[in-house]
């Protein structure tokens, strides 16, 4: 198939692919006239949610999957989404921005600590909603980054992030780039900040994704969304003004315990189902 603009998914393994089906029908609710592919080495996907499934011929189940389809994609403008995603609402714009920029990404919360030939304040950037131009100058920055990744797994013999490379070829590349603000992919791992706009895409997993797509646009003031109580440490509530130590201070004093509860419940429970 070859249009102007769809949604592309890369997905290895089944659990990969189950949380996909979920992330594809989501985006099927906000964009029902968008094209979806997906390229996968999974069988059984239902034929009335893809435009078109593509194979993946000896996958290696890890981040190094993802990069070769991207320069395959059969759109002219594509916007790739991980597994792990969930629209909220319509998300168009994203193919509009291509009219200016040639490819663009949010930044990513946190830099992994990995060797950097890139100056300092060059960005991370969240490589798991991603919005590109097919142009041969993009598919020669993933290339760059394929052979980049390829050669640290090689050294390391870790398959970690994908995203140090990516830093590091798009710093050598000279396309411009447009960085998205949270609510085009609003990271569950990680405090975010959202100001007086819809979230349109989540990207993270938690226990009732659907409840928390309702919630998460049930105000449009300013929201600040934190992690999961088992992810909540003294350090996320660090508050600047000089009043507001004493309210961080009161919130560490009271997650601190909710957290240790929450931990010593979980280890009860699997120790139950053993």
């Amino acid at each position: 198939m070859s249009a102007k603009e769809g949604i592309l998914y890369i997905a290895t393994g089944r659990r990969h692919l189950d949380e996909m089906l979920i992330s594809a029908r989501s985006v099927r609710r906000h964009m029902p006239g968008v094209p979806i592919v997906v390229s996968t080495d999974q069988d059984g996907l239902p034929d009335d949610l893809f435009d078109e499934i593509r194979p993946i011929a000896n996958p290696r189940h890890s981040f190094i999957d993802k990069i070769a389809p991207l320069c395959d994609t059969p759109f002219e403008r594509t916007i790739f989404l991980d597994t792990d995603t969930l629209a909220c609402a319509p998300f168009p714009d994203l193919f509009e921005i291509l009219d200016r920029f040639d490819l663009a990404l949010a930044h990513a919360p946190y830099r992994h600590d990995r060797p950097f030939v890139t100056p300092n304040c060059f960005a991370e950037l969240n490589t798991g909603v991603l919005a590109y131009r097919r142009s041969p100058e993009v598919i020669a920055l993933f290339q760059d980054w394929l052979r980049l990744y390829e050669k640290e797994v090689s050294e390391t013999g870790r398959m970690e992030s994908d995203q140090p490379a990516f830093r590091e070829a798009l710093y050598r590349s000279r396309l411009s780039s447009c960085v998205l603000p949270p609510e085009y992919n609003l990271r569950t791992v990680m405090p975010a900040a959202v100001g007086r706009c819809k979230v349109r895409i989540i990207h993270g997993r938690g226990p009732d994704m659907a409840q928390l797509e309702r919630w998460v646009n049930a105000s449009q003031s300013i929201r600040l969304f934190l992690p999961g109580a088992l992810q909540l440490e003294g350090r996320h509530f660090t508050i600047l003004s000089r009043p507001g130590r004493i309210v961080g201070g009161l919130i560490h004093a009271s997650v601190a315990p909710f957290t240790l509860a929450e931990r010593v419940l979980r280890n009860l429970k699997r120790r139950v189902l053993k």
